[in-house]
């Protein structure tokens, strides 16, 4: 029975909604910076910049950034976890089926279970 790549996808998935909670996280540290500093500086000029192009700041749309990454990161999560549930229930229907063998009795896959 080959392995299933199943685990490098959610390595994939955490990785880019990490990348994104990352993004969302710096957005928010420099919001908070800009609120600190005096207000020549190039970093405030940029979050003023922002505020009158799209109404929100760094801040805010940092907040933004990372509850979407954090709410994919939940989904991404929840649906692996499914699978793997799915995969544990279907291992202990076979191991039920092939209880009702008698022991000189013996499958592949009762071999390669074993060897797991």
């Amino acid at each position: 029975m080959a392995k299933s790549k199943k685990p490098i996808f959610e390595i994939v998935w955490y990785i880019i909604t990490g990348a994104v909670a990352l993004w969302g996280l710096t957005y928010v540290v420099l919001g908070t910076i800009c609120s600190f500093i005096p207000l020549d500086s190039g970093l405030v000029e940029a979050n003023n910049a922002i505020v009158n192009n799209f109404g929100l700041g760094f801040l805010y749309w940092g907040l933004i950034i990372l509850a979407i990454a954090s709410l994919a990161a939940i989904i991404v999560l929840l649906s692996f976890a499914k699978r793997v549930d799915r995969d544990f229930e279907k291992k202990q229907r076979r191991s039920l089926r092939r209880s009702g063998l008698t022991e000189s009795e013996t499958t592949a896959d009762e071999i390669i279970d074993a060897a797991e």
